[in-house]
């Protein structure tokens, strides 16, 4: 699935960006180059609306990450929201990955990935 990245302005120096589809080592780059301009002094919080973001990668996080980084640098900050039970528990435990499961990318989106699918199977066995 292709991903879609649209971008709202709440107001000034505010900006909503909502992803959808899979944000991966694919789909990575170009949801860096769509956010790029908002990493200016002026933007003071980037909330990213993950509700219909279906998987991430390691190189999603690393896009979420690097955009923290980048909006903190101007004592600004990034909010999270609306994501999905399997991609919320990935992003409760991204910083606590151990070393050795994230010495490559590989091995980190083979982690990643059995997290969502745990996760995902305990909502169908709730639901179901």
């Amino acid at each position: 699935m292709a991903l879609k990245v649209n971008i709202g302005k709440k107001e000034a120096g505010h900006f909503v960006i909502a992803v959808e589809g899979r944000l991966d080592t694919e789909t990575a780059p170009q949801c860096e180059a769509e956010i790029k301009h908002l990493l200016a002094p002026s933007t003071k919080v980037l909330t990213f609306d993950l509700k219909h973001l279906d998987y991430i990668s390691s190189m999603g996080l690393r896009v979420i990450i690097e955009t923290m980084k980048a909006v903190a640098k101007h004592k600004g900050r990034v909010v999270v929201r609306n994501a999905q039970s399997p991609i919320a528990k990935v992003l409760e435990i991204a910083g606590l990955i151990p070393a050795d499961i994230a010495a490559s990318e590989r091995s980190a989106d083979i982690f990643l990935d059995a997290i969502q699918r745990k996760e995902s199977a305990k909502k169908r066995d709730v639901s179901g």
